[in-house]
This record gives structure tokens, C-alpha cells and sequence, in this order.
């Protein structure tokens, strides 16, 4: 996890979130695809309904990586405890990024 913070530039959550880049790519109303810098590939991310639609609005977002496993079907309680206990530890890295084409940031050129 951490070679992936390293390719999306992002920083601890000790400081205000850098901006990364455009780097988020709508492909269907339900589904967005994270580029990642030096790759053709893109990571697939499920989404709501309301979600695409902000960035369909070139809405910022914030990209949250922890670095310790938390399962899928994870509760919103054990979802809670994990970032309060990653954020404690130092085990949460931020970035801040929008739909690709929304900005001129010289790490969101393809």
C-alpha cells in the first residue's frame, strides 16, 4: 500500500491533504476508475448514485488510503474504529483530486 501512496502523492494526514491531480474518470453511473501516474491501468471503484454525480459536477474529493487490510463488508461502526485507530497510528494517507479534465495540475496530464 504504500508504493501505491507514493504513485498517487499522498501525504499524512498530520498535514492538509495535498492536491494530487485530476485522476478520477467516470465510466457508468455507478463506477469511477483511479488513474494512477506512469500506467494505462486504472483501479475500478464501485460508487453511489450521489457520488458520481458530484464529480460529474467537477466536484473535489478526498482520496483516503489506510495502510492496514479492512474487510468489504466491513459495518459503518468497524469502518469508524479503523479510521480512528489508523488515524491514531499514523496508518492514513490523504490526497485531494477531481474528475480528470476539471484541471490545469501538472500531475493530471495523462
Amino acid at each position: 500500500m504504500r508504493a501505491v501512496a507514493e504513485a498517487l502523492y499522498l501525504g499524512p494526514a498530520t498535514r492538509p491533504p495535498p492536491d494530487i491531480g485530476p485522476r478520477l474518470h467516470l465510466i457508468a453511473p455507478n463506477e469511477a476508475a483511479l488513474r494512477f501516474d506512469g500506467t494505462p491501468y486504472r483501479k475500478r471503484i464501485p460508487t453511489g448514485r450521489p457520488w458520481t454525480l458530484l464529480l460529474g459536477q467537477e466536484t473535489p474529493v478526498a482520496l483516503v488510503l489506510g495502510l492496514d487490510p479492512l474487510s468489504r463488508s466491513a459495518a459503518p461502526a468497524e469502518i469508524d474504529s479503523y479510521l480512528d485507530r489508523a488515524t491514531f497510528r499514523g496508518r492514513l494517507l490523504f490526497g485531494c483530486t477531481q474528475t480528470e479534465g476539471t484541471s490545469t495540475h501538472p500531475r493530471g496530464t495523462p
